[in-house]
């Protein structure tokens, strides 16, 4: 069957979209400002995003997304896969959508995109099976850049410029999570700074005796109580911590926390220190100042305009980026230099407040 020609695809007549966004919490809020700038492309369209059940806390709250629908890629047991995406790609199907955009790619998206029919499929270009499955392309961008902005130019051909991508993602806590954080908080009048230790892969985890030291000039040079969260099947990392920290410095050890909760503590702390995870994004996302220590990755991939920020990165020049020809980075990032990072994410703090301070005034 002949594909309409892109002029006859009638891009003005959208009322439903569908966004397959799959992936970890990370990949999804990376994608959120594309999912934006759609929302303002097509304003009175209702929005369906397809997730991960283990990543819809990511977007639960966020008020450009009307529905979100849960489609599980897990492959065990192969009867129950098999069984759930039939019937979620039927369901989906029977909604007769306007427009699908493919923000995931990889996988079986192309062919659930191709089921999910559509009138007006968009995705990017760089393979068969994407141009097989989408009526409307655009080149796959390079993804040595800033991964914000590369994301969305997928939406170029609906007349969306990429200099219209917001370098940054968004966050939304709800009243629920909020009123958690009091109560876990409680009249903590200290000045509080979290800190989250994991990362999934051990090469982005900076070593705890690290952060630990980091805590003792947080709290002697700035008078910051240390917040620190546990990762979901890492507690240990946050028990070290703690156990390394408990001698001279106060500590505040948070339970085990949904995403929610954990972004709404963070809106109580002062500043966040973070690897290259999700709760990085996160932070990034409800525009807490941060310092990101970047231990394997490179930040300018996702460095956002749009919160205060300072990184933490040195050069590994023995492990290349084959695909992008540049050094990735070392966790041997020493705690003198961190510090000093720290303390320029301080003063940036101070001028932000400052600055905020003088507009009020006026």
């Amino acid at each position: 069957m002949k594909e309409p020609a892109e002029s006859s695809l009638d891009l003005e007549r959208v009322k439903s979209v569908c966004i397959l966004c799959w992936g970890l919490i990370g990949d999804v809020l990376v994608r959120v400002p594309t999912i934006e700038a759609l929302k303002r492309r097509y304003p009175n369209a209702h929005f369906t995003v397809v997730v991960d059940p283990a990543s819809r806390d990511a977007l639960a709250n966020h008020p450009d997304c009307n529905e979100l629908f849960e489609f599980s890629r897990r492959k065990r047991p192969v009867w129950k896969y098999v069984r759930g995406t039939v019937a979620n790609v039927l369901a989906l199907r029977r909604r007769r959508f306007d427009l699908c955009v493919n923000l995931y790619s990889g996988g079986a998206s192309p062919r659930i995109t191709r089921l999910i029919n559509a009138r007006i499929r968009l995705g990017f270009d760089h393979t068969p099976a994407l141009r097989r499955a989408n009526n409307l392309r655009v080149k796959h961008p390079s993804l040595c850049g800033n991964w914000y902005k590369a994301f969305g130019t997928v939406l170029e051909p609906l007349g969306v410029s990429p200099d219209s991508i917001r370098a940054g993602t968004s966050f939304y806590c709800s009243a629920t999570a909020h009123q958690f954080a009091s109560e876990l908080l409680g009249s903590q009048k200290q000045g509080l700074a979290a800190f989250n230790l994991g990362a999934g892969s051990a090469d982005k985890r900076w070593p705890v005796e690290y952060f630990a030291a980091l805590a003792r000039h947080v709290w002697r040079s700035h008078s910051l109580t240390p917040l620190v969260f546990t990762n979901p099947g890492m507690a240990w990392l946050a028990q070290e911590f703690s156990g390394a920290c408990e001698a001279d410095l106060p500590v505040i050890h948070a339970p085990p926390l949904g995403l929610d909760q954990v972004a709404a503590v963070m809106e109580r702390c002062v500043c966040v220190v973070t690897g290259d995870t999700s709760l990085m994004h996160l932070a990034f996302g409800l525009k807490r100042p941060t310092l990101a220590i970047f231990t394997h990755t490179r930040p300018e991939l996702v460095a956002p305009e749009d919160c205060v920020n300072v990184t933490c990165f040195i050069e590994d020049p023995t492990n290349i980026d084959e695909q992008c020809g540049r050094p990735f980075g070392t966790r041997a990032i020493p705690v003198a230099v961190v510090a000093a990072r720290f303390d320029e994410l301080m003063i940036k703090i101070q001028r932000t407040n400052s600055s905020e301070r003088s507009i009020t005034l006026c």
